[in-house]
C-alpha cells in the first residue's frame, strides 16, 4: 500500500484467476509516414513492470490504452503496441479492434489465466475524452459494457492520471478493487 497516499497497490489484492483491467499510458511517438512506433519505452515500462507481474500471478489481463488524438498524425490503432507487448512478454498478446462491443466482450469472456488482451485505442470512442466526473463516466457505454467483467481495475497511467477520461476514472466507482499499478506506484513513491 502507498500509505502516504492511502492508495492500494498490486500487493494488496489477489489477482490469480481474476479479470484484471489495466489502464496504461503507452502513447508513443509515431512515424507520420509509415505509422510505425519510433520509441517503445512506455510500452516496455508498463509491460515489464505491471503486465508481466499480472501474467506471472495468473491474472486474466485486459489492457486499456490510447494512442494520439483524433485528427493528429499519431492517432492510430494499437495493433503494433500488442505485437511489441507480445515480444517483451515472450507470448502472444491478443488484440481486438473493438473497445466495448460484442467482439471485445467475447474475447474478455474467453480469457484464460495468464492471457493478455489489448483492446483498441480507447480514443476511437468519441466520448472517451469528454470531461466528466467518475460517477458520470461510470454510466457511459464503455463502463456499463465492461464493468461486469472487471474484478480488479489497475490504474497505471501516471502520465495521463490528471485527465478525467472515461477509461481512467469511470471504473473507479464500480470496480470491486481499484489499485495502483507498478508504474504509477513508482512515480508516486518518487514524489513522496
Amino acid at each position: 500500500m502507498l500509505v502516504e497516499y492511502g492508495i492500494k497497490t498490486l500487493d494488496d489484492v489477489d489477482v490469480s484467476g481474476k479479470r484484471v483491467f489495466v489502464r496504461v499510458d503507452v502513447n508513443s511517438p509515431i512515424d507520420p509516414t509509415t505509422k510505425r512506433i519510433l520509441d517503445d519505452s512506455r510500452i516496455r515500462e508498463h509491460t515489464e513492470q505491471t503486465i508481466k507481474e499480472l501474467v506471472s500471478k495468473k491474472a486474466k489481463v485486459v489492457v486499456l490504452a490510447h494512442q494520439g488524438r483524433k485528427g493528429d498524425p499519431d492517432f492510430t490503432s494499437l495493433l503494433e503496441h500488442a505485437e511489441i507487448m507480445g515480444r517483451i512478454l515472450g507470448k502472444k498478446v491478443q488484440f481486438i479492434d473493438d473497445i466495448f462491443g460484442e467482439k471485445a466482450k467475447s474475447a474478455i469472456a474467453s480469457l484464460r489465466e495468464g492471457d493478455v488482451l489489448l483492446l483498441e485505442n480507447v480514443r476511437m470512442w468519441d466520448k472517451e475524452t469528454k470531461s466528466a466526473t467518475a460517477e458520470e463516466h461510470a454510466k457511459t457505454e464503455l463502463v456499463q459494457n465492461l464493468a461486469p467483467y472487471v474484478d480488479v481495475f489497475v490504474v497505471d497511467a501516471f502520465a495521463a492520471a490528471h485527465r478525467a477520461h472515461a477509461s481512467l476514472v469511470g471504473f473507479m466507482p464500480v470496480a470491486k478493487h481499484v489499485v495502483a499499478g507498478r508504474v504509477l506506484e513508482k512515480e508516486l513513491r518518487a514524489l513522496a
